[in-house]
């Protein structure tokens, strides 16, 4: 019997698909899967009323959970206008 750590999850970084190989996935290496700038952050999509929630570059992500395999990236920063 296979443990998490060798099984693949499927998710979406910036609506493409990635097979990722174990349980846990960090903001860093999303960011890597779709060679997001390193000032862009990532965000988990929450789906219902609740906002999207923002993953820290060194935070884990398990994916073993329901609903934890849609990701996005874009700019933190905000321009004053």
């Amino acid at each position: 019997m296979k443990d998490k750590k060798d099984k693949k999850f499927k998710i979406l970084v910036d609506q493409q698909p990635f097979d990722v190989e174990g349980q846990f996935i960090t903001g860093s290496e999303i960011k890597a899967l779709v060679n997001a700038p390193s000032n862009y952050g990532v965000w988990l999509k929450v789906n219902g009323p609740d906002p999207d929630r923002q993953i820290e570059d060194d935070e884990k992500v398990d994916l073993s959970k329901p609903g934890r395999e849609h990701f996005f990236t874009g700019s933190t920063t905000t321009t004053e206008g």
